[in-house]
């Protein structure tokens, strides 16, 4: 017997297609941009980043951490080797990237469900070319305004990561015995996995594009009230239409940071589908990136 629920999706589902089939023309420049946006906005931080961030945690990154900082991070955070691995390669490559650390290092049996949701929340980056050079110099003309949220966002990842602390106890070291790797078959397989996993991304900043663009049309909405729906609903796009509101600096830093910080329902989806096959509960998550 079908559910309530489903019974709801599937209403909600056909209201979208037949949606689509009336707004046609906009839902197809709505996936040319997406598709330009994809390729010219995203794919350049994060095709990189995924592969080597992944290479890195598959071949034991945390074992070349200088021991002071792996115990700078043990004593404020409780971090275990894999966990400070984890939140600075987060840091250098960015979400959601961070979450196919996690679901590798959870692979491994390295870290436990319950700390990978923790970290989830505490290792929420925008990768760093983004912030500085698409939000800084793109909309702000100025990498020094995309420097300082980058470190407004590290901030408060630190301090997430400090309130959550007592959450992190009880996780050893785990060293496995067989911790040694054919680099060309790790590389190869870091590129199949890397590839699927960029698909999963692209069709969701498609999907999410096409429901702000149908959204925007439907209501004919001012650029300003689209723009914070974009913004809640897709940060890339989001950020780049904040560029054509007319309103004070400090404002659109302000709403640069909250947007970058709070990641929208695209990233979270995006975060959800890197993490395969664990019971997960995301609340939490959701919750922190509230804040």
């Amino acid at each position: 017997m079908t559910s309530k629920k489903d019974i709801i999706l599937i209403y909600f589902l056909l209201t979208i297609e037949v949606l689509i089939l009336l707004n046609s023309k906009t839902v197809m420049q709505s996936v040319i941009k997406s598709c330009n946006m994809f390729v010219l906005k995203i794919l350049p931080g994060i095709l990189p980043s995924m592969i080597v961030g992944t290479l890195l945690v598959k071949l034991g990154v945390h074992k070349i951490i200088p021991r002071f900082i792996k115990k700078i991070f043990n004593k404020l955070f409780n971090f275990n080797d894999a966990m400070t691995s984890i939140f600075i390669t987060s840091l250098i490559c960015g979400s959601p990237s961070s979450a196919a650390f996690i679901n590798e290092y959870l692979n491994n049996n390295k870290i436990s469900e319950k700390n990978a949701l923790n970290l989830l929340c505490c290792t929420h980056f925008i990768n760093p070319l983004f912030v500085i050079g698409t939000v800084g110099i793109g909309i702000f003309n100025s990498a020094r305004i995309g420097i300082s949220l980058f470190i407004l966002l590290t901030l408060s990842n630190l301090i997430k990561a400090f309130i959550l602390r007592k959450n992190f106890i009880g996780q050893k070291n785990i060293y496995n015995i067989n911790d040694h790797y054919n680099f060309i078959n790790e590389f190869k397989k870091t590129l199949s996995t890397c590839s699927l996993q960029l698909l999963v991304i692209f069709a969701i900043v498609v999907l999410f594009n096409v429901l702000v663009s149908l959204i925007g049309n439907i209501f004919d909405l001012s650029i300003t009230f689209e723009t914070i729906i974009n913004m809640f609903l897709e940060m890339t796009g989001g950020i780049t239409k904040l560029s054509m509101i007319d309103i004070n600096l400090k404002m659109k830093f302000i709403l640069s940071y909250y947007t970058l910080s709070f990641g929208g329902l695209c990233i979270w989806m995006q975060t959800i589908s890197m993490i395969t096959n664990k019971k997960i509960k995301y609340l939490k998550y959701f919750i922190f990136r509230l804040f």
